[in-house]
């Protein structure tokens, strides 16, 4: 009876370790492999539309480094979840797209891009990855005609000498406004030949985006976002 009670003790002495080192780490207890961090940006429901629009979320809490400057071209529609008048394959315009200040003890990262006459400034991100694979949730708050509203954009990718293989963005709304489109539809896009380049520019403020007039005379969509 004394040894089934030490061996009692020993279980739970286990259990109660095993639960203390796991309430340490934020994402060993999600089968994603995704941050609190990030589950608090996206709700269950979003996630889940991110999976179907097709992006590959890739978890883990060791991402490589991805900072620099990279070249979104041919950035190309892969898919709508909604009607939008844009088939799959359509061209939108070019994206230069930084990451900085990243920090894997925080999983954090800095996100600029512009995109036509789109401009997105110093985006507090978060990232999780593993070996060359990452990816980058950022919480978008925007407003529309005096509105308020949130978006979420994704990237993914895989870091490699000279630029990011197989570069994905997807961006769905969750919390809509009068005149964006719904909470949870959104666009997937991809980098139409694979490679996105990394660029001499240390940071996106450092180049001159091409006008809107300019990008349409040449057959290419500027609107992306939540309108």
């Amino acid at each position: 009876m004394k040894k089934i009670k030490t061996l009692f003790s020993f279980f739970f002495v286990l259990v109660g370790v095993f639960m203390l080192t796991t309430a340490c780490d934020p994402i060993s207890d999600t089968p994603d492999q995704l941050t609190d961090d990030v589950h608090n940006i996206i709700p269950p429901d979003i996630l889940v539309k991110f999976k179907n629009l097709g992006i590959e979320i890739n978890g883990g809490k060791t991402p490589p480094n991805i900072e620099g400057t990279y070249n979104f071209s041919p950035c190309i529609l892969v898919k709508s979840n909604f009607s939008d008048g844009f088939s799959p394959g359509t061209k939108f315009a070019d994206m230069k797209l930084t990451f900085s200040k990243q920090d894997n003890a925080k999983l954090t990262v800095v996100c600029d891009y512009i995109q036509a006459v789109e401009i997105g400034s110093g985006l507090g991100s978060f990232i999780t990855g593993t070996g060359r694979k990452f990816s980058v949730y950022a919480e978008i708050l925007g407003t529309y005609q005096n509105k308020p509203f949130k978006s979420v954009i994704i990237f993914s990718g895989e870091i490699a000498e000279g630029g990011i293989k197989n570069l994905q963005e997807a961006l769905l709304v969750t919390v809509e406004a009068p005149g964006t489109i719904k909470r949870g539809e959104g666009r997937l896009f991809k980098d139409g030949d694979g490679f996105s380049e990394r660029m001499l520019e240390t940071r996106i403020q450092n180049l001159r985006g091409t006008s809107s007039k300019e990008l349409k005379s040449m057959g290419v969509t500027t609107t992306q976002q939540a309108y």
